[in-house]
């Protein structure tokens, strides 16, 4: 079967629709901004788990930036199965699924509204059980999603996350409707990623860095590999790689660096230096600037600004991953020992 056979295909090129009906979706933002700017709020703990806690990356590092409010990742165990007990008075607490249906993501959303958090949900179903335990609810609006690797969802939470904060800072009038027209450009190249799906080698080491904004992207995209190919892929902070990983790299490892349009540059220089003394094979996915000539480079996004060009790229890493997947001989759209909702206790 060819990549455009697969239902992952399809579901990738309704990215620039579901934009759209996102960024026409205001009101539920404004209504989101308006509790939260009702309660005291010093601090943020988003709820996720799998690709949507890679979507919560994203969320953490826009809210620290642009907020700068402290932000961290709740541990749901802790609650589901240790049964603790915690405050969150003055805590806003956010929660990002598919399917709204992790037992576990519940059981923290509920122990959360008790301990008097303002519970934000954010979900691709309505009538899910995650989205009914909300103060509010945020629809993604992503549509039916059938591939069990999540694409469509979760550029949707990406973007959903720019816009909560939009209207959080009262930064809507600035407007994103230029993101439909970059995401269908995008859809409409990713022909060009098929000769570096096809280069690269599921026998070598894979190893996906990124920083800032595109650390969601680095995440992503390693799971994606893994649990379409099956192979283990490291996806990582390019400054977290120099505190041991970077001990396994090789002549012989492919390392792909996420590198969006507008990212500072002093974000990767450190890192790339220490990389290339080992001499590893070197793709570039996002903005060429720090590439040498002998370095290959995936073109993303030209947007000037890192947190869109990072939503963009999301299409990117979703497209190299179906690729990759075909040419080993495996279906992206049922990966073996999967479902599409995942319920974890």
């Amino acid at each position: 079967m060819k990549v455009k056979d697969f239902k992952m295909y399809s579901e990738i090129s309704e990215t620039p629709d579901v934009f759209s009906r996102l960024i026409n979706s205001e009101a539920q933002f404004k209504q989101a901004a308006e509790k939260i700017k009702a309660r005291n709020i010093t601090n943020v703990i988003i709820l996720a788990r799998g690709t949507s806690d890679n979507a919560g990356h994203y969320l953490k590092f826009l809210i620290e930036v642009k907020l700068g409010l402290p932000v961290g990742l709740a541990s749901p165990s802790s609650v589901s199965i240790y049964g603790a007990k915690v405050d969150f008075k003055d805590t806003l607490v956010i929660a990002l699924s598919q399917s709204g249906r992790s037992p576990d993501l519940i059981t923290f959303a509920s122990a959360a509204k008790e301990g008097k958090a303002l519970l934000i949900t954010m979900t691709n179903n309505s009538d899910s059980p995650l989205a009914n335990v909300g103060d509010l609810h945020i629809d993604l609006s992503a549509g039916l999603e059938v591939a069990v690797a999540a694409t469509k969802s979760y550029s949707a939470e990406l973007l959903a996350s720019l816009l909560l904060v939009d209207s959080w800072i009262g930064n809507m009038s600035a407007g994103r409707s230029h993101l439909v027209d970059s995401s269908r450009e995008c859809i409409a190249n990713l022909g060009e990623v098929d000769s570096f799906a096809n280069s690269l080698d599921a026998k070598r080491e894979i190893v996906v860095i990124g920083r800032g904004y595109a650390y969601a992207n680095a995440k992503e995209l390693a799971l994606k590999i893994q649990e379409t190919s099956y192979i283990p892929v490291q996806g990582m902070s390019s400054a977290d790689y120099q505190h041991g990983p970077i001990a396994t790299l090789n002549s012989d490892s492919q390392v792909i660096v996420l590198s969006p349009s507008g990212m500072p540059k002093k974000a990767l220089e450190d890192s790339m230096v220490r990389i290339r003394q080992s001499e590893p094979e070197i793709i570039w996915l996002g903005s060429n600037e720090l590439a040498l000539t002998k370095e290959r480079v995936i073109k993303g996004s030209n947007q000037a600004k890192e947190e869109e060009s990072t939503i963009i790229d999301a299409a990117l890493i979703q497209y190299l991953t179906l690729g990759f997947a075909v040419k080993n001989g495996f279906n992206p759209d049922s990966p073996a020992g999967l479902s599409k909702v995942t319920k974890t206790l």
